[in-house]
């Protein structure tokens, strides 16, 4: 792999955007757009981590991309802009590089932040292909974060929770235009995408003051996807929220309340009174 080789077909298929002013090929990136507020997420992508060595590069494209593209979505935004990096050993066939970020490239323009720069770095032979993707997005009304849900609000899901290793970590789509059509319709209190587990990304949105209770018969499940497993699975990259409101009934589906939390109890639960808040993916 020669890196000025790469760089080149990768400026040649650069998306050209009325947003983007100056894109790959300068010392930085140049956008144009609403200047009130700025969201701005990286997040990474390991080869033999993330996704196989085997698997096909353009999905590994498309996943990097997605995973950050899902947050953007968790926060209320719209993408806006991204730039993509690669640490690659030196005997990485350029071919294969190539049509990862073709798949990256292809799926950060139809989502609405279309690549405008990154770098590319050698990294040690035994070494695994690593790809980081940072997102800018614009807020709309206001942004939503995690880590306020209120007594009373309703827990609700977008799509169908567990089993993603057999397909879905690779070809889902970032809930970015579920989450408009949410939030022009109802007032969410609290928001994230599900990446780490159910149980586990459940518990960032509860309060020292608020506890979630989910009802495991009302998790709507993926073809294969089994409970408990099914909570700590992760990679479903769905939104979970909370919110007093009810949604409309295609957009989300109801899983549980948000109830008083006294000091020292669970963060989440099940109705049967199970602890649940660290079941998912440990990064430690």
């Amino acid at each position: 792999m020669k890196e000025s080789s790469l760089l080149q077909q990768i400026y040649k298929k650069s998306t050209n955007d009325d947003l983007i002013l100056i894109g790959p090929g300068d010392d930085m990136a140049l956008l144009e757009f609403e200047p009130n507020t700025l969201l701005c997420g990286v997040d990474q992508l390991i080869v033999g981590k993330h996704v196989t060595i085997d698997t096909p590069p353009k999905l590994i494209g498309r996943k990097a991309v997605a995973r950050c593209f899902s947050d953007v979505a968790a926060m209320g935004g719209i993408p806006v802009g991204s730039l993509m990096t690669a640490a690659l050993p030196l005997s990485t066939d350029e071919a294969w590089a190539m049509a990862v970020f073709d798949g990256a490239r292809e799926h950060a323009a139809k989502w609405g932040g279309p690549i405008v720069g990154g770098d590319i770095a050698s990294s040690a032979e035994n070494a695994q292909p690593m790809f980081s993707v940072t997102t800018f997005g614009t807020i709309p009304t206001t942004a939503i974060k995690r880590n306020n849900a209120q007594v009373d609000d309703v827990i609700y899901v977008t799509g169908k929770i567990g089993n993603s290793i057999e397909n879905h970590h690779l070809h889902f789509t970032p809930r970015i235009n579920e989450a408009q059509m949410l939030i022009n319709s109802i007032k969410i209190s609290s928001m994230i995408d599900i990446s780490d587990g159910l149980g586990q990304d459940a518990s960032h949105l509860a309060t020292n003051k608020t506890q979630l209770v989910i009802n495991p018969t009302m998790v709507p499940l993926r073809k294969g996807a089994i409970l408990p497993s099914a909570f700590s699975d992760g990679e479903d990259y769905e939104l979970l929220f909370t919110s007093a409101m009810k949604p409309s009934e295609n957009l989300a589906t109801p899983i549980g309340f948000v109830q008083h939390r006294n000091a020292n109890e669970p963060k989440v639960i099940t109705t049967s009174g199970e602890d649940i808040s660290n079941l998912g993916w440990s990064h430690e």
